[in-house]
C-alpha cells in the first residue's frame, strides 16, 4: 500500500479526513478532542504545514503537520503524524516521515544544519522504538508539559549540513 500513495499538501477537503485519523489515533486519545484538534488542522492547511498521503483514489490515508521554524524559531518541529489505523505498520507513517525529512532538507531557510524535532509522550513506548530505528535520538524529557505527571520527551534527527548553490 505504501508504495502506490501520493503524498502532497492538504486542501481543504483533507482536513474532515486527516482529523478522524488524528482522533482514532494515540494522539487522539490522549492529547486530542474534536474541539480542540479540528481548528489546530484547519490552521495548518492555512499555512501549508499539512501534508497527506492519498491513495490511488484520492482517499486519505494518512498525514503531518510541519512547522518549519517550530522549534527555537529556526529549526523544523513535526507536530503531528498519524495513520488510519486499519493501515498502521504498513510502511505509509516511514513515507510520510521520509517524505517530510526531505522537504527539510531541501528547505532554502536558516539553517544550513538541517535538524528535525518532535515530543514524544514517555507511555508511548512503541513510538520510541519506532523514531529511535529511524534515527532520533531523545535529547531532553520536559516534565508535566501537557498534564501534570506526565513527562515528554524532546526527540531529534539531525539531517545534517546542506549545501545551497545559487
Amino acid at each position: 500500500m505504501a508504495g502506490s500513495l501520493t503524498i502532497a499538501e492538504a486542501r481543504k477537503a483533507d482536513i474532515l479526513p486527516a482529523l478522524e485519523i488524528l482522533l482514532d489515533s494515540y494522539l487522539g486519545e490522549e492529547y486530542f478532542t474534536r474541539e480542540v484538534a479540528e481548528p489546530i488542522l484547519k490552521e495548518a492547511a492555512k499555512k501549508k504545514e499539512l501534508f497527506v498521503a492519498k491513495d490511488k483514489a484520492g482517499e486519505v490515508l494518512g498525514f503531518y503537520r510541519i512547522a518549519m521554524d517550530g522549534t527555537f524559531l529556526v529549526f523544523a518541529y513535526l507536530h503531528l503524524i498519524a495513520v488510519k489505523k486499519e493501515l498502521r505498520g504498513g510502511g505509509i507513517g516511514t513515507r510520510l516521515l521520509k517524505d517530510a525529512e526531505k522537504r527539510i532538507s531541501q528547505d532554502r531557510g536558516y539553517p544550513f544544519f538541517k535538524k528535525l524535532f518532535l515530543l514524544l509522550g514517555k507511555k508511548n513506548r512503541r513510538a520510541m522504538s519506532y523514531y529511535r530505528k529511524n534515527g532520533y535520538v531523545r535529547v531532553g524529557t520536559i516534565p508535566s508539559l501537557f498534564s501534570s505527571g506526565v513527562d515528554e520527551y524532546l526527540m531529534m534527527k539531525d539531517l545534517g549540513k546542506v549545501r545551497h548553490t545559487t
